[in-house]
């Protein structure tokens, strides 16, 4: 039996549904409203307080105030409070060289360094064509004085700045201690290309990559090598991305495509879900071979990228250590008086089964632990300490060995000797026999064309 309702019932009805509906939104927007207003209060009693510290410390301190330290201490204090460890405040000077380094050139004397344990400036690398490459400059050089003002004196922070940064033709003048023996250079700094990536074949066919970095122009640089040695009989790959980290991720698909198959290598996955392609693989011809990836604590950003992909959508194998977990985007933002700030806005998510190595970093599946430098000449790695490049090299060869027996294999399973004819009569037995005796499987000896690389 059906029941009617009346309309003043269902009216009632209605209203109540839109009251309660009215209610949960309202009470939802309060608390927003609420949560906001005391963000607002919070962050105007935090400036407050700022200000009245500056009037206090302006007004009674014995030492003056820069406003550019100050300036550099309060942005880059406050990219340090928030949980990203590649947050970075940059000054007009660091973000023209990072732009430069990024793209593979810079203007510079030429030399990469640190801070020594006595106060010092250490120099740990010199790049090749660089003012202080052609001048002598060698990593392990100590600098004890910029313009003529010890390094202990002025602070490493000052002195430092000194001689990263400067237009291109202008000069800088330090000293340098080596050997116990002082020497002075006044360099001119000068444009050059950074090294990103070198190679060389070694005795045994294998095709050594070594990285320096991974820059706008690191994929260009892997095209020219593998052209160069277009002509060589090329047995396998190593890939050795050890000590290399950055955030340069537009090169990548083109180092990856030659050795993988066509498709998205990796996509940026943003804080509202939203997903974007940052590398891709054209397809390349030399998927077949074998891969050897070396990689170490400091494998970081691109770097870790291109592991990743030889790894899961090639033939790649992982040899050294667990790799940093760096698989984060970061963005810049810069501002009028050339300033910026970058910051992580997405995780790299590889499109591979292992997912996203951000944090966790890679695991090799070769575990190598090697304290010692890496072998700066490949080609003499039976000779070398380096035993991550002896594993990478180790894995290669064994590879390369089971395939080729598994061709052998096969090529003799499928040399199955044709049947015999039935013996017409009056066939004699020395004839029977030589037919038995050709039938017989024989040896499988390759060919030219069959025969494996070595």
């Amino acid at each position: 039996m059906n029941r009617k309702i009346s309309i003043g019932i269902a009216i009632s009805i209605a209203a109540i549904a839109c009251a309660v509906t009215f209610v949960i939104t309202m009470t939802v927007s309060l608390n927003n409203y609420n949560e906001k207003v005391a963000d607002v209060q919070q962050r105007g009693e935090m400036y407050t307080k700022l200000q009245e510290i500056d009037a206090y410390v302006r007004n009674y301190s014995l030492y003056p105030v820069s406003d550019d330290a100050m300036k550099y201490g309060v942005y880059s204090g406050y990219l340090e409070c928030i949980a990203d460890s590649s947050a970075r405040y940059y000054t007009t000077d660091e973000y023209y060289y990072k732009t430069r380094e990024e793209s593979g050139n810079v203007v510079g004397l030429g030399f990469v360094f640190e801070k020594e344990e006595s106060g010092y400036i250490k120099i740990t690398d010199v790049y090749e064509g660089s003012p202080a490459a052609e001048n002598g400059i060698l990593p392990g050089d100590i600098i004890i004085t910029v313009e003529g003002v010890s390094v202990l004196e002025s602070g490493y922070e000052s002195a430092s700045e000194q001689l990263r940064y400067g237009d291109e033709g202008t000069k800088r003048r330090f000293t340098v201690r080596r050997d116990g023996e002082e020497t002075e250079y006044n360099l001119a700094r000068a444009s050059f290309g950074i090294p990103t990536l070198d190679a060389v074949l070694l005795d045994n066919g294998i095709l050594c990559f070594t990285f320096l970095s991974v820059n706008e122009a690191t994929g260009t640089r892997m095209q020219a090598l593998l052209d160069a040695y277009s002509e060589s009989r090329v047995s396998g790959y190593i890939f050795d991305l050890r000590g290399v980290s950055g955030s340069v991720y537009s090169s990548v698909g083109a180092v990856v495509s030659p050795f993988t198959e066509a498709g998205t290598v990796a996509s940026a996955v943003y804080k509202n879900n939203s997903t974007r392609i940052v590398a891709e693989s054209a397809g390349g011809s030399f998927t077949d071979l074998p891969i050897s990836i070396i990689i170490d604590e400091k494998t970081g950003g691109s770097a870790e990228l291109i592991a990743e992909a030889l790894r899961d959508r090639s033939s790649g194998v992982t040899v050294g250590e667990n790799t940093m977990g760096w698989g984060t985007l970061q963005e810049t933002r810069t501002f009028n008086d050339g300033t910026a700030i970058e910051i992580s806005v997405a995780v790299i998510r590889p499109e591979a089964e292992n997912g996203s190595y951000n944090e966790t970093g890679i695991t090799p599946e070769f575990f190598v632990e090697y304290d010692g430098e890496r072998e700066p000449d490949p080609s003499a790695y039976t000779a070398s300490d380096d035993i991550q490049l002896k594993k990478a090299v180790e894995v290669i060869l064994t590879k390369a060995s089971a395939a080729a027996e598994n061709a052998a294999q096969s090529a003799a399973e499928t040399s199955v000797p044709e049947e015999a004819p039935a013996e017409s009569e009056g066939e004699t037995a020395e004839t029977s026999a030589s037919t038995v005796r050709q039938g017989e499987p024989q040896p499988n000896i390759q060919g030219e064309e069959d025969r494996p690389q070595q």
